[in-house]
């Protein structure tokens, strides 16, 4: 029997050998190449009859790529298959381009992209069947971790770059490929709040290849806090006592709705879960029943201001060292002071990015965790 044959277009060699393995494993014939134009030519040649692509390919734009897949004569048959991204918009670009499957970040990534091929060519479902039982062993995960600080120090350099005026904005489209590939490893390795937090420095890098207006000194230096934190979890002794934070409780006070909801939405895209009050009453009721990991505070409620209200919830056993993250649209040297006195433990000012405010929210509840309040 011929073996269906798959094309693998992924820049990254550990992640490329890896679905290579576990592919062949499952009864296809696999070929890759690191580049979209390596791609096309290896399409037009070996007709697959399946392709799959990572989202963060170098030297053209995805959708492109997925188009000019689709203009070659018997091509336009063959169907798309895109790899998880941070960044929705990116797969929905996909898919009006033409892709068949744009794959969501699930617990499982390999058992996915096997559901997902078998489904197109109407085979039996055997992931499906079977989940989570398709893993990556621990000499994969080793091999990751060996190459991490590499990682690291170009993610590093690319951001170095970026800080730099008049800075080829290619740093950041290198900073954010690096980030990428690190955090889809870690997923497909089975590291999820690794792979949670990578995805959220990468859900902000992707923002500045579309957005360079937003790369202010305060974005950049939370993306360079992002990295060193992140080297600071690899270890095998602090990665163990890292929790999903999906099981984290945010709470936001603010008493204006609007910022609720953009607060509220910017935690959800970290995968965090949040309840909302509007006064520091509400807020201190709420404190005074269960435990958060994390606290939101608007400095200009009523009753009382945010700094006020962080002293009360200090004296509350639970929370004498939950962090604290003050909002605030006066972002003035005095309001800096008077946060940190009243024991709050990072300042936002508004606007604010919700891919930054998200990270932001991540560090300190990794913090809290490792107990580094």
């Amino acid at each position: 029997m011929t073996l269906k044959k798959i094309l693998l277009l992924h820049e990254n060699r550990l992640l490329s050998n890896l679905y290579q393995e576990k592919l062949g494993t499952a009864g296809f014939a696999v070929e890759s190449a690191r580049t979209g134009e390596k791609g096309l030519a290896s399409m037009l040649e070996r007709r697959p009859d399946v392709v799959v692509l990572d989202p963060a390919l170098p030297g053209m734009d995805l959708a492109e790529l997925i188009k000019k897949l689709r203009a070659g004569g018997g091509a336009r048959q063959i169907p798309v298959v895109v790899l998880p991204t941070a960044r929705p918009a990116i797969g929905e670009s996909a898919q009006r381009a033409g892709a068949e499957v744009v794959l969501a970040r699930g617990p499982n990534p390999m058992a996915d992209v096997l559901d997902a091929i078998q489904t197109l060519l109407g085979l039996e479902r055997t992931a499906a069947l079977r989940r989570g039982a398709i893993h990556a062993d621990e000499s994969w995960l080793q091999t990751s971790l060996d190459g991490a600080e590499a990682t690291l120090n170009t993610l590093r350099r690319a951001l170095q770059e970026a800080s730099r005026d008049g800075s080829d904005p290619q740093a950041i489209t290198e900073f954010y490929r690096a980030i990428h590939g690190f955090g889809e490893e870690m997923a497909m390795l089975g590291q999820r709040p690794l792979h949670i937090f990578s995805a959220q420095i990468e859900a902000l890098a992707f923002d500045l290849t579309r957005f360079p207006e937003m790369g202010n000194r305060s974005v950049l230096r939370s993306l360079g806090q992002a990295i060193d934190f992140l080297s600071t979890l690899l270890p095998a002794e602090v990665r163990c006592r890292l929790r999903d934070p999906a099981a984290s409780q945010v709470l936001v006070v603010d008493d204006e709705e609007g910022a609720r909801a953009i607060i509220m939405a910017a935690l959800e895209m970290a995968h965090l879960r949040s309840m909302a009050a509007d006064t520091p009453s509400a807020g201190l009721a709420a404190l005074g029943v269960q435990g958060f990991d994390l606290i939101f505070l608007d400095v200009g409620l009523p009753e009382m201001n945010g700094f006020e209200l962080a002293n009360k919830i200090r004296a509350l056993s639970i929370h004498e060292k939950t962090p604290i993250v003050f909002i605030t649209g006066m972002a003035t040297f005095q309001n800096r002071v008077q946060s940190s006195l009243s024991g709050g433990n990072d300042f936002v000012g508004k606007p604010f990015s919700l891919s930054e405010l998200g990270l932001k929210a991540l560090m300190w509840v990794f913090k809290g965790q490792l107990g580094q309040i």
